[in-house]
């Protein structure tokens, strides 16, 4: 249960979860005796909460924006709901995504059954220097494959979670596959590896905190943002394979202008087939993932004001 839920629940509710600390203070309370001022988070809700008498042991435990197993009750203070921490563990790796799974913070597929499909593509690919390009990026550079299997794709656009850079990848890779089967004019290897590079930069562009959910932006990614980001290293990846130069300009192309235009933040609109395609998955799978999320927000037959769509979205009663 999310604790924008819990906290719905009367005084004295027992509080028992895995949670973000997003701030933590120890403080000196008018008995003398040292308490620790939170905060606590998870993606959807914050809450203020005291940890009283804390011991310098529990106090070690308390960093901000660790990760913490808790126990507390639920307490109100001017009508706003607290939490009274009771104990707080450090949860295993385990216990951890099974908790961000259960709060909606984790992509709904395995992470593990996503890289296969990753994998999968990637050796579907006939031109062989395209192939081994991929390689050389999703496999070869191990630190950025694990920062890429795990990285949310967004801030709170979309695809927002643990592994959503992951899914929206493949859903991207997965509409062009489809697109190619009912069209023999698009370069089908040219339109794939473009939709595994398209959102590279974006491993660079987000910061992440301890539970890997997004908090904003890293200090080059407010500079040079993810387009530019995954230029730079999709050129010295080209470099790496010697790949030809026409392809990897046709790549380049693609990154730079899957945006569509100048206001969403592309310096060049599509010039190319796969380019134009890429920009429109690319938007169906980002419109797609945002639909189903404000719309989950909603209540059934109701509206739901969303910010990220500017518009009002429905969700039907019938089921």
């Amino acid at each position: 249960m999310t604790l924008g839920e819990l906290v719905k629940n009367p005084k004295g509710f027992k509080v028992v979860g895995i949670y973000r600390i997003s701030r933590f203070e120890v403080k000196t309370a008018r008995n003398g005796k040292s308490y620790g001022d939170c905060l606590i988070s998870d993606h959807s809700f914050e809450v203020p909460a005291k940890y009283w008498d804390i011991s310098g042991d529990s106090a070690m435990l308390f960093q901000q924006n660790g990760i913490l197993r808790l126990e507390a009750m639920l307490d109100f203070f001017k009508d706003s709901p607290q939490l009274t921490i009771v104990a707080g563990y450090v949860p295993s790796p385990v216990e951890i995504d099974q908790s961000l799974q259960s709060l909606g913070m984790m992509a709904p597929r395995k992470i593990d059954d996503m890289v296969s499909e990753l994998t999968a593509i990637i050796a579907s690919i006939k031109q062989e220097g395209l192939r081994d390009l991929l390689v050389a990026i999703f496999d070869t550079n191990k630190p950025f494959a694990e920062k890429f299997k795990r990285h949310p794709g967004a801030v709170k656009n979309h695809h927002a979670y643990i592994g959503g850079l992951l899914a929206h990848t493949l859903e991207v890779a997965a509409a062009a596959l489809d697109y190619c089967n009912r069209n023999d004019q698009i370069n089908r290897d040219v339109l794939l590896a473009a939709a595994l590079v398209h959102d590279i930069g974006k491993v660079r562009e987000i910061e992440v905190d301890a539970f890997g959910m997004g908090i904003g932006f890293t200090r080059e990614g407010k500079l040079l943002r993810h387009i530019s980001l995954g230029m730079e290293m999709l050129e010295h990846a080209c470099q790496a394979v010697d790949l030809a130069p026409e392809l990897g300009l046709m790549l380049k192309h693609c990154i730079l202008s899957h945006h569509g235009q100048a206001e969403w933040g592309s310096p060049v609109e599509p010039m190319l087939l796969e380019a134009e395609l890429l920009h429109y998955l690319d938007n169906l799978s980002a419109k797609t993932e945002q639909f189903s999320r404000e719309t989950g927000r909603a209540e059934p037959g109701g509206f739901n004001r969303s910010a990220t769509l500017r518009r009002e979205v429905y969700r039907p009663s019938l089921a």
